[in-house]
């Protein structure tokens, strides 16, 4: 499912995932692995990126801003059949908290499901326990459909419940206007 898709907004670009990004993306990682806690695998390894690459519904992305390393986002369980996708395993420096980059990063993504790509349904999906993901995602407009309890396992070993939000073409216009009309 790999494209070559690089998706701009002014100085914020998401580009493909290269396996040369790895060594960069896993020290800038290594910067924040407490914010990272809530991430099954730790993207502070290479084999973390690297089953992005190597997964076939997957389309990985490295987040830039002016030309610096900013984070990593994807596209994944790409569904063409049921024309639906997730958008996740998202993680920021702490540095980009409260820019206006994941909002940013999320309209250009959000816009390219709906409009190129027709997606039905975009999923996002949290740690019940990661109360900064879930108050990002509401903020972003996606409905919260509820609660997947005892979905997977924490690296720590620990069951996760796992909070699961969507978006829909229905609910898209008014999306696409409270993320990407703001300034």
């Amino acid at each position: 499912m790999h494209h070559v898709l690089t998706l701009q907004d002014g100085d914020l670009t998401l580009r493909p995932l290269l396996t040369a990004d790895l060594p960069a993306l896993c020290a800038l990682a290594g910067e924040c692995a407490t914010e990272l806690r809530f991430m099954g695998t730790s993207p502070t390894t290479g084999d973390y990126y690297q089953v992005a690459l190597d997964a076939p519904d997957h389309q990985p992305f490295v987040i830039e801003v002016g030309g610096e390393l900013a984070g990593s986002t994807r596209y994944g369980d790409i569904r063409t059949v049921h024309s639906g996708l997730e958008i996740g395993w998202t993680w920021l420096h702490p540095r980009w908290h409260g820019s206006g980059v994941n909002r940013r990063m999320k309209c250009l993504l959000l816009r390219h499901a709906f409009e190129v790509m027709g997606m039905e349904r975009v999923q996002i999906k949290t740690d019940i326990l990661n109360v900064r993901s879930q108050r990002a995602i509401e903020k972003l407009g996606a409905v919260k459909e509820g609660v997947l309890r005892r979905h997977m396992r924490r690296p720590d070993g620990s069951m996760r419940d796992t909070v699961m939000y969507s978006v829909t073409p229905e609910d898209w216009p008014e999306v696409h206007d409270r993320l990407c009309q703001q300034g």
